[in-house]
């Protein structure tokens, strides 16, 4: 038999077993302790969750709104509440600082001329795309400037068989990597100025490949227009594409070499960000093509002053408008009780009684925090979901020297380390800077790796493309996010095979009995992984918020929610 449900998706004999009306239910506990150490990611992520701490019997601050997680999803939760006037919103944070995975500092170098140049280097994101409408309309609001990220000249492809007597096939493309994925590979045709290196091209143009537009084109983007962005479990087929991974699928269309690679690329440095083929299901791969798709250039515009500037500007503002932060407050139990937050900070007991909890954190991350109360479906996708395997590189430079060879900086193969590679340098190329992201099993296999030797890997694949001047860098920045506790991966989380299906129609977002929300840039319908699906999900998750405790939302402050695109 199977179980009973409310309109919520909530298990009516998790409400029985508690004794509780639903009128009485308005309230949740969420506990919390300092100090957690769950050892490595890995080990983070196999855990169970903690349990409760000790209960007490009266609040000692009262909260309408307690807000999980000061990421970017987290913040703007906030702002969009306080548009409503809405008092006594608190934000809990684990770390000491606000901004979760949008996070970087300044860099400042001396040149071999004794000149003093300084940019600024993002471990988070960087990149924002023309259809992140929320994420443009955030940038112009904080009056911060963006500038078109440098793809000028030749980028390199390089591709090698690994076969004894085959040599690497290196071409050049115009830096747009969905055309490459989609078989339509175009030869650079926009070069900076006076530049006498671009009268020839350094290697041969790359031209279209029949095979990869079978598997991608015709293939994968065709599938994707049949999962609904807001309803992935409701996909034509749902149940067979969530049961076959999407290696499975690149076998099946005799995908090898070449045409196996680019979309495993896809996979491990695209904004699904962090996996294996074989790791997820192909109606998740899919999923994330429709809602994110690379084709609409998520990587067009570069930020003055880099990303991870936001969030202390949006703390600011948040403090000003009455927001109460708790810094390094690990939340350790969400469940019903006669007060909704409990928080145990280097053991001494401070518990918070609020109306309503957005928990605005990865799905994977929710498992180090107990829910007791929830029914199966919601546990089942935060202990389905899993986060990707992500480091992020950045080595400095006295200035762009590739563009001087007419090269942009973007560079794309199937290397050691560095899949993917791209000029993130300020607007005048000084100093220069080369990113690049070491992903899925690569960087699982450095995870004791010191500084040292990823940077020695790291330049020798840099130098491949840009000769010997990238072997000395004036700095070299590496960010493995699988080694943040409060992070434990990538730059998002993907859903294995049989997840969606089984558990994301209440598990991946829907409200639990209107007093656990939930928020984080993996929820969002449009551009999850990015900072617009954060943006995207903090004001979803606000808005609801609002309407359970009685607001009208304004026409102007609704969610954004453009129709799913067309791939």
């Amino acid at each position: 038999m199977g179980r009973s449900k409310d309109d919520n998706g909530n298990d009516e004999n998790v409400v029985k077993r508690v004794g509780l009306d639903r009128r009485e239910f308005g309230k949740i506990l969420v506990a919390g302790v300092g100090g957690l150490s769950l050892g490595t990611v890995a080990g983070a992520q196999e855990s169970k969750p903690p349990s409760a701490g000790k209960q007490l019997t009266e609040p000692d601050v009262n909260a309408s709104v307690v807000i999980v997680g000061a990421g970017l999803s987290g913040l703007i939760a906030a702002r969009q509440l306080k548009k409503y006037n809405l008092k006594n919103v608190t934000i809990l944070e684990a770390r000491k600082e606000v901004g979760g995975r949008m996070s970087g500092q300044s860099v400042k170098i001396t040149t071999d001329k004794g000149e003093t140049e300084t940019g600024y280097v993002d471990f988070g994101g960087q990149w924002v795309g023309d259809t992140q409408t929320s994420m443009l309309q955030l940038l112009a609001d904080l009056k911060i400037e963006k500038f078109i990220s440098y793809e000028k000249g030749q980028s390199i492809q390089s591709f090698d068989p690994k076969i004894p007597g085959l040599k690497p096939e290196v071409t050049v493309f115009d830096g747009d990597v969905s055309n490459l994925a989609k078989g339509e590979c175009k030869a650079p045709d926009h070069f900076p100025g006076n530049t006498a290196a671009c009268n020839k091209l350094l290697f041969p143009a790359c031209g279209a490949n029949e095979n990869e537009q079978n598997v991608w084109l015709r293939g994968l983007l065709e599938i994707s227009k049949d999962v609904p962005c807001d309803s992935p479990w409701a996909a034509v087929d749902a149940a067979n594409l969530d049961r076959t991974t999407f290696q499975d699928y690149l076998d099946g269309e005799k995908a090898w070499r070449y045409t196996q690679w680019l979309p495993a690329m896809v996979s491990r440095i695209g904004g699904s960000g962090g996996f294996e083929p074989d790791q997820v299901s192909l109606l998740h791969m899919a999923w994330t093509q429709h809602v994110g798709p690379q084709s609409e250039t998520p990587e067009k515009w570069l930020i003055n002053g880099g990303a991870g500037q936001i969030p202390e500007k949006l703390r600011a503002q948040l403090v000003t408008s009455g927001v109460v932060f708790r810094m390094s407050t690990p939340v350790r139990t969400i469940a019903r009780g006669p007060y909704v937050v409990s928080v145990d900070t280097d053991g001494l007991g401070v518990t918070y009684a609020a109306d309503r909890v957005i928990v605005a954190i990865p799905p994977p991350l929710r498992r180090k925090i107990s829910f007791p109360d929830l029914p199966t479906d919601y546990v089942g996708f935060m202990y389905g979901s899993t986060m990707g395997s992500m480091s992020k590189v950045h080595a400095i430079y006295d200035h762009a020297f590739w563009r001087e060879q007419c090269l942009s900086g973007s560079a794309a193969g199937n290397l050691e380390t560095c899949e993917f590679i791209a000029d993130s340098s300020s607007e005048d190329g000084k100093p220069g800077i080369l990113t690049s992201f070491i992903a899925a099993d690569r960087n699982k296999s450095l995870r004791h790796a010191s500084k040292e030797e990823v940077k020695e890997l790291v330049l020798k694949d840099y130098v491949y493309y840009f000769g010997l001047a990238a072997a000395s860098p004036k700095e070299f920045y590496y960010k493995n996010w699988d080694n943040e506790m409060w992070t434990g991966g990538a730059f998002t989380s993907y859903v294995p095979p049989h997840v969606w299906t089984r558990y994301g129609e209440y598990g991946w977002r829907r409200p639990y009995n209107n007093v656990i929300f939930w928020a984080g840039t993996e929820t969002a319908d449009r551009w999850p992984g990015y900072f617009d699906g954060a943006i995207r999900a903090g004001i979803r998750a606000a808005n609801e918020v609002l309407v359970s405790l009685g607001f009208t939302i304004k026409s102007e402050d609704a969610t954004p929610t453009p129709d799913c695109p067309k791939s």
